[in-house]
C-alpha cells in the first residue's frame, strides 16, 4: 500500500468537505467524545472527592481505580462490544471508562493536598462540613480537575475514533476503516488530518480558555478559597 501524495490527500479532503460527509461525521464523533467526557468528568469527580473526603471509600476503591487506569482502550472497546454489541453505546463507554478513573485519581489528590491548618481552622470556628467543602476542598481540587478534564479531553477524540472503528457505523473511525478496506489511502490521511485539525482546535477553543478562565477563579481576590481563613491563621501565628 502507497502512501499518497499531499495533493492527493488534498483532493480526497476537497471531495469529503463537498459532499457534506466531513461535517455530519466530525459532528458525529465530536458530540460522542463530549457526552463520553461530560459524563465521565462528572462520575469521576464525584468518585474522587468521595474517596479523598472519607478514608474508607477511598481505600476500598482504590484497586478499582488502578485496575481501570491499566486496562488498554482496545481492550475496553472489545469488553464494550461483548457486552453492548456494536454501536454508539460502545463509544460512550470506552470513553467514560477512559475518563473515570483519571478524574478520580486527580480530584481525591487535590483533597488530599488541602492544606490540613486550613481544616483545623475551620474546625475550630465552627465551620460546617458543607461550607468547608465549598469554600475549601472545591478551589483546592479545581486545578488537578481542570488538569485532568484537559487530558481526557484531548485523548477523548482519539479514543472516540479507535472505538468507531471498530464498533461503530458512522463518525471518522468508521469511515477511516472503510477507507482502509477499499484501499483509499488518501481518504486515510485525509481523515487523519481532519481529527488533528480537530484536537487542536479543541485544545484552542475549549481547553485552553477552561484552563484560563479556572486559574482566573482561583486566583481572584474575592473568591471565598478559605481567604479568610488563611488571613484569620496568619493573624493568630503573628500575635
Amino acid at each position: 500500500m502507497l502512501a499518497p501524495s499531499p495533493a492527493e490527500t488534498l483532493q480526497a479532503l476537497g471531495r469529503i468537505a463537498g459532499s457534506g460527509e466531513l461535517v455530519a461525521e466530525l459532528g458525529v464523533t465530536l458530540e460522542r467524545a463530549a457526552v463520553g467526557v461530560v459524563v465521565g468528568a462528572l462520575v469521576g469527580a464525584a468518585w474522587g472527592l468521595a474517596a479523598g473526603l472519607w478514608w474508607p471509600v477511598g481505600e476500598l476503591t482504590r484497586p478499582a481505580r488502578a485496575a481501570m487506569l491499566g486496562i488498554p482502550p482496545i481492550v475496553l472497546v472489545v469488553v464494550g462490544m461483548v457486552w453492548l454489541g456494536t454501536g454508539e453505546r460502545v463509544v460512550w463507554f470506552v470513553v467514560i471508562a477512559v475518563a473515570v478513573p483519571v478524574v478520580a485519581v486527580n480530584a481525591a489528590e487535590g483533597v488530599r493536598a488541602v492544606d490540613p491548618d486550613l481544616l483545623e481552622m475551620a474546625g475550630a470556628h465552627g465551620v460546617g462540613r458543607a461550607r468547608v467543602v465549598r469554600e475549601i476542598v472545591v478551589p483546592a481540587v479545581a486545578g488537578p480537575l481542570v488538569a485532568a478534564l484537559a487530558l481526557v479531553s484531548a485523548s477523548a477524540l482519539r479514543v472516540t475514533i479507535m472505538a468507531e472503528l471498530l464498533a461503530a457505523s458512522d463518525g471518522i473511525g468508521s469511515r477511516i476503516g472503510m477507507a482502509r478496506v477499499n484501499l483509499l489511502t488518501e481518504v486515510v490521511f485525509a481523515w487523519a488530518l481532519v481529527a488533528v485539525a480537530a484536537t487542536l482546535a479543541i485544545d484552542h477553543l475549549v481547553i485552553g480558555p477552561v484552563r484560563r478562565r479556572a486559574l482566573r477563579w482561583r486566583e481572584a481576590p474575592g473568591r471565598p478559597g478559605g481567604r479568610g481563613l488563611r488571613a484569620r491563621r496568619r493573624h493568630r501565628a503573628g500575635s
